[in-house]
């Protein structure tokens, strides 16, 4: 049988009946229960996630004291593409999103959890347009631009980051995402001096470094070729040295899977979550991490805190 890129570059020696290969997180603890969940997103005790179907979202909010309430002024979308909780200048929690009314018309909007929201403004190119929720730490932004037009002003297509009224800056791709031209930038966080991000195509590549375009980390997190399909779903920062990367992973002939990847320095770690045979969806499609919690989103059952368990097969330096 065929495997896809991503499995034989990560060298997965374990077999189908590996310990680290399980069909349930014993660990797991329910703390946001919604079957419509569909993304989410968590920072200092807040969970942030959208519910419902494509054409009838909302955004849901998890106060840290346990209290279950829609996102407060926050009005039923087509759809939310894409959210981030990050800090605003003061401090403060800030929700990011893109928040899409029509097919044709995707708005990037911050929201102060507190009823009040607002565009941001000034940081597209001509013929491009916002790829990703926008990422805020305090002054600074990171996010994707997707560019049309001219072979010149598609190559303006990547990851931004912009520090208050300075000038937008292009940060580089990994070497490889480079190699295989993969430009579109799919997901972004953004964490003091830290910004990850998703470059995604057939391969696709999860990867950080510092806001100044220094001390790249990536790796391939995902390749859909022949009777493969893997999708990088989820991304979060855990701190200056670790983020996490979560990819759904079909198999002809396999169980689904859901891959967490754990990248540390130069250290790769994964744990394997596996679906019952011919089970169609994923045991995971969103990750989030807050402080030292994983919070990961199971389909049909909502938001819950998990227990990471590393493969031992993969052993780092």
């Amino acid at each position: 049988m065929h495997r896809s890129l991503l499995t034989s570059l990560l060298a997965v020696a374990c077999l189908a009946g590996c310990a680290t290969a399980t069909t349930a997180a014993a660990a797991d603890t329910l703390v946001a229960p919604d079957p419509a969940a569909q993304q989410l997103t968590a920072l200092d005790g807040t969970i942030v996630w959208v519910s419902g179907a494509f054409g009838h979202q909302r955004l849901m909010q998890r106060a840290p004291d346990g209290t279950i309430a829609p996102v407060r002024n926050a009005p039923e979308s087509r759809s939310y593409r894409s959210i981030d909780l990050g800090h605003d200048s003061d401090g403060k929690l800030r929700l990011t999103y893109l928040r899409c009314d029509t097919s044709a018309s995707c708005k990037s909007l911050w929201d102060d959890l507190d009823g009040r929201r607002a565009t941001f403004r000034n940081l597209t190119l001509p013929r491009c347009t916002i790829s990703t929720a926008v990422s805020q730490w305090r002054t600074r932004l990171a996010y994707g631009l997707a560019c049309t037009g001219s072979a010149a002003n598609r190559k303006l297509t990547g990851l931004y980051t912009k520090n208050g009224s300075r000038n937008a800056v292009r940060l580089p791709r990994p070497k490889d995402a480079v190699k295989f031209g993969v430009t579109s930038i799919e997901s972004v966080d953004l964490r003091g001096t830290r910004v990850a991000a998703i470059a995604a195509d057939i391969f696709e590549y999860s990867f950080s470094q510092t806001v100044a375009g220094k001390d790249m980390r990536s790796f391939l997190a995902a390749a859909s070729e022949g009777e493969s399909d893997e999708n990088a779903r989820g991304l979060a920062i855990q701190s200056a040295s670790t983020h996490w990367t979560l990819t759904d992973s079909t198999h002809t002939g396999d169980p689904n899977e859901a891959l967490i990847f754990r990248q540390t320095g130069d250290c790769l770690q994964r744990e394997r979550l596996v679906g019952a045979p011919d089970a169609e969806g994923f045991e995971a499609i969103d990750l989030a991490v807050d402080g030292a919690t994983l919070y990961l989103l199971k389909p049909g059952s909502g938001i819950v805190t998990h227990t990471f368990t590393a493969d031992p097969t993969l052993t780092c330096p």
